[in-house]
């Protein structure tokens, strides 16, 4: 995020253009998306947004921060209130699957991915803010599995974001429906991330939990 604007009125002028870039995504697609439409839908000139992003690759990644940012308070407050570690992940998948249904944040997500495939700084935003994800999930199973080490809790924290993400097109509705029973099975496997076993999830794993 650009460091104009760094007082109080700044930072609020700078979280309404950027609820305005996240609106527009969200309402009109990535094609709507750029600094002339932003400002319109900000209700302010040109000039005045680009005083704080000078371009749309540094407004896609303030906001992609201020996604994250969100994201990670919601979850802390899921996280914090769990009694124990397995908890935790239990509290931090609900959150998750409960946000994979929300229009707001899927659409969001879809309209990033389709500008990253053509656009490579947006590419490589969306790979800063994926690689904070992955971050944020691997110090959630080192919570949960301490002894395991470093490498494979980063492997497994890739798995868990690549699958999620995946995931997302079908329990949104987008390319299919919320089942129960996928979700059972992801959560036996989430459980399974959590513990020091080699090998996968199989019929003898660990029950998923109600």
């Amino acid at each position: 995020m650009s460091t104009r604007g760094a007082s109080r009125k700044g930072q609020e002028r700078s979280e309404a253009i950027l609820e305005a870039a996240e609106g527009l995504l969200v309402d009109e697609g990535h094609a709507a998306l750029t600094l002339r439409g932003v400002a319109q839908r900000a209700g302010i000139r040109l000039g005045n947004l680009q005083y704080y992003f000078a371009t749309r690759e540094e407004l896609v990644a303030a906001l992609l921060t201020r996604v994250l940012e969100r994201a990670k308070a919601r979850l802390a407050e899921r996280v914090d209130a769990a009694g124990d570690s397995v908890g935790a992940l239990d509290k931090a998948l609900e959150f998750l699957l409960e946000d994979q249904r929300e229009p707001a944040s899927y659409r969001l997500f879809y309209d990033l991915w389709a500008l990253a495939a053509r656009e490579p700084a947006i590419a490589a935003e969306l790979r800063r803010f994926y690689a904070h994800y992955t971050d944020a999930a691997a110090e959630l199973l080192t919570r949960v599995a301490p002894e395991l080490p470093r490498a494979e809790v980063r492997a497994r924290a890739e798995l868990l974001v690549s699958l999620l993400e995946g995931l997302s097109l079908f329990r949104s509705g987008t390319a299919g429906a919320p089942d129960r029973r996928v979700e059972a099975e992801l959560r036996r496997f989430v459980s399974w991330l959590g513990t020091r076993s080699e090998q996968g999830p199989g019929p003898g794993g660990r029950a998923p939990r109600s």
